[in-house]
């Protein structure tokens, strides 16, 4: 992504005009968020500045903060930097390389279903043969989809970075995204992952929310509306195509 960012964050890449940070919290106001607390990583300070003066802008969350993740851990880790944060509720995470177009907040449908089971959650998109080279390293998730819940059976460990989706001889497989719910329960998880770890090692998401399916605490959300995963060159450029006409039809645009 280094020749699309030309070295800046890549939170900030532009997405048919807008920062795709700015794209995501635009989806946690519309979810009716009104706190939300930025990750950022040292050198990325002029994300702050981006960012901060949207607090309370219409169609904004009306309080954004910031948390300093000190180094590249992992996304468990960034995810432990809200514990505080959280208090004694829930914790939606949203991740700003992964956009969504069509039906409601990707977030809201991921909330509505914590609502609904009490359960973390992960949100679940399909992806086809011929959408896979635009979609990130992410492993297939077995399971059953029930209605709009996606009842998981297997998380397999990641992919390489480098690599894109593998659909593992299926026509259209099921995988998770950057949208989640977690209840308080996931901290301790967080913590425990955390102490099995080799020296050195990631400290990623996947063993944690492999912990909370072992336990029968996770459940997946299929997302309605077109996944967009702008965090790979392939899937930028559908991004800038497809965000660039949704913007055009707006109806807001047009008046």
């Amino acid at each position: 992504m280094r020749a699309l960012t030309g070295g800046a964050p890549k939170e900030l890449i532009d997405v048919a005009g807008e920062p795709a940070l700015v794209h995501v919290l635009r989806e946690c106001g519309a979810s009716g968020i009104v706190s939300v607390l930025v990750v950022i990583a040292p050198g990325k300070e002029v994300i702050v500045d981006a960012v901060a003066p949207l607090a309370g802008a219409p169609g904004m969350p009306r309080h954004i903060q910031f948390a300093m993740q000190r180094q590249a851990r992992g996304l468990a880790d960034a995810i432990g930097c809200g514990c505080g944060y959280a208090e004694s509720g829930p914790l939606a995470v949203v991740l700003p390389d992964n956009l969504f177009v069509g039906g409601a907040p990707a977030v809201a449908q991921v909330a509505a279903a914590y609502e609904a089971t009490g359960a973390n959650v992960v949100a679940i998109v399909s992806v086809s043969a011929d959408d896979a080279a635009r979609r990130g390293a992410t492993p297939v998730y077995a399971g059953e989809l029930r209605g709009e819940h996606f009842h998981l059976t297997r998380i397999p460990d990641k992919s390489a970075h480098d690599a894109t989706f593998d659909r593992g001889g299926c026509t259209t497989a099921f995988t998770g995204v950057g949208r989640y719910v977690f209840t308080p329960d996931v901290f301790p998880v967080i913590d425990a992952v955390e102490r099995a770890l080799a020296p050195g090692a990631e400290l990623d998401d996947v063993p944690v929310l492999q912990q909370l399916l072992a336990g029968g605490h996770l459940i997946g959300r299929l997302i309605q509306g077109r996944f967009l995963d702008v965090g790979i060159p392939a899937g930028y450029h559908e991004a800038q195509l497809v965000l660039s006409g949704a913007t055009r039809q707006s109806p807001s645009e047009d008046a």
